[in-house]
């Protein structure tokens, strides 16, 4: 199976979104963080900071891909 987003090969469990889109775990990771973002009232520029934020964060402690 492959990302929707990026189009490379997902290995282990996709990450499905609210629509309906299987993501990789870096997809589904940086569209989380720009959800938050966004929500947080942010907009669009604070959503794009908050998704690359949320990544590093997740990478730097060592969180184990989602189940």
């Amino acid at each position: 199976m492959r990302c929707e987003q990026c189009n490379r090969k997902i290995r282990g469990r996709a990450y499905t979104s609210i629509t309906g889109r299987k993501l990789c775990d870096r997809c589904g990771t940086r569209l989380q963080g720009r959800t938050a973002g966004i929500v947080a009232g942010g907009g669009i520029a604070g959503g794009r900071s908050t998704g690359g934020w949320y990544a590093r964060v997740r990478r730097a402690m060592g969180r184990p891909p989602r189940s």
